[in-house]
């Protein structure tokens, strides 16, 4: 249960990265609102995931969450289509979703964190269907719109 919980703050961590990389793109309002919205809810689903964390860790067992760190965003110059990095959202959101399945077993269902794991399970599910409808929506050819002026 540790485990799992470090790997969605893990998850999370990355998410970020992703998020703000997605708002750096030139991308319709509604997707740019969709990812800041993501991003958010990455930090705020972190902070939780981690204050459950502290909750059942092992003091002797198990490492500080902090300590997780990343040298560097590996997906920043290999994902520099928007189709490409959206798209790797998604299926992160789809990652994230599946190991919060694995964990809700594991805890007490009248829990205080059985609650919040389904609370976020039910966001990101829109988030991650709200996100993949906006994707689906681009343009195909992955080229850049571009308006011509008579």
């Amino acid at each position: 249960m540790v485990k799992c919980m470090a790997r969605i703050w893990r998850m999370y961590k990355r998410q970020e990265s992703l998020f703000r990389s997605a708002m750096g793109l030139d991308v319709p309002s509604r997707l740019r609102r969709i990812c800041s919205n993501g991003y958010m809810m990455s930090l705020l689903f972190k902070k939780d995931v981690g204050s459950m964390y502290e909750s059942v860790k092992s003091v002797l067992d198990d490492g500080e969450l902090a300590s997780i760190t990343r040298s560097v965003d590996d997906f920043e110059d290999q994902l520099a289509d928007r189709y490409e990095l959206l798209s790797e959202i998604a299926s992160h959101q789809q990652v994230i979703l599946r190991e919060y399945q694995a964990l809700l077993p594991h805890l007490d269902h009248d829990s205080d964190a059985a609650r919040a794991c389904s609370e976020h399970i039910d966001k990101l599910s829109f988030l991650e269907s709200s996100l993949m409808k906006e994707v689906n929506s681009l343009p195909d050819g992955r080229e850049e719109d571009f308006s011509y002026v008579a």
